[in-house]
């Protein structure tokens, strides 16, 4: 009975490590140049980096910020050379935390990358947890401006 209970729980686990270890691919369509590493991939920086970037910000609304709910959702963020977003793609979390936080992001804007003295689309990573029940120490917190 054990096997059973923890097989899922370490499956879940392994799937989590091999995601966070995938390169992020484009959100949407873009014809244009986007910032790469020198081996070609696209350059990532983590999730705190990016929020640190964001020049303007948007937080989630609606009834959401009532509902008893507990979620993380990760998403990749395009941003256009002048730093407003280009468009949004939640990778994982609950469908109705995933809709509120892209539609929230859709309105950041970002510091623009200059590579070179040419301005340059960049795509992101961003990991956002909402909590307003059994929220731990950290206690609630329904909004992604963190």
């Amino acid at each position: 009975m054990r096997l059973r209970t923890v097989l899922p729980f370490g499956v879940l686990l392994l799937a989590g490590v091999a995601f966070a270890q995938t390169e992020p691919k484009l959100p949407c369509k873009y014809d244009d140049v986007v910032l790469h590493k020198p081996d070609g991939k696209i350059a990532l920086l983590t999730s705190d980096d990016m929020k640190s970037k964001a020049i303007h910000k948007q937080d989630i609304s609606g009834p959401i910020k009532q509902w008893d709910i507990k979620g993380t959702t990760i998403v990749d963020v395009l941003v256009a050379p002048d730093g407003h977003v280009i468009c949004t793609k939640s990778l994982i979390g609950h469908p109705i935390i995933r809709k509120s936080v892209e539609d929230a992001l859709s309105k950041w804007k970002f510091t623009p990358v200059d590579v070179g003295g040419e301005k340059v689309a960049y795509v992101r990573r961003m990991e956002f947890t909402l909590c307003n029940i059994s929220c731990g120490e950290s206690g609630p917190s329904m909004t992604i401006l963190k």
